[in-house]
Order: structure tokens, then sequence, then C-alpha cells
């Protein structure tokens, strides 16, 4: 699902929470951004 920046933002702001910008060079990268997402339950 696509979701504009704005909706991102604003939602973000209104829970007290940052979004993350994430530059990966392999699978292995985003295996591990994904993990740890899941693990804390932050949306990415």
């Amino acid at each position: 699902m696509l979701i504009s920046g704005n909706k991102i933002l604003s939602h973000a702001d209104k829970n007290g929470y940052a979004v993350g910008a994430f530059n990966v060079n392999n699978m292995e990268q985003v295996q591990a951004v994904i993990g740890a997402a899941e693990v804390m339950k932050f949306p990415i």
C-alpha cells in the first residue's frame, strides 16, 4: 500500500515517533532493518 509522505509525517508527529530513512546496499541489510522494526513494533 502506498501512503503519502504528508500522511506518514502527520501520523508520526501526532503519535510521537520519528520516521527513519534507510539506505541499504544488500539483502542482509534489508532483513536487519525489517527485523529490528518488527521486534520494536515500529513502522518503517
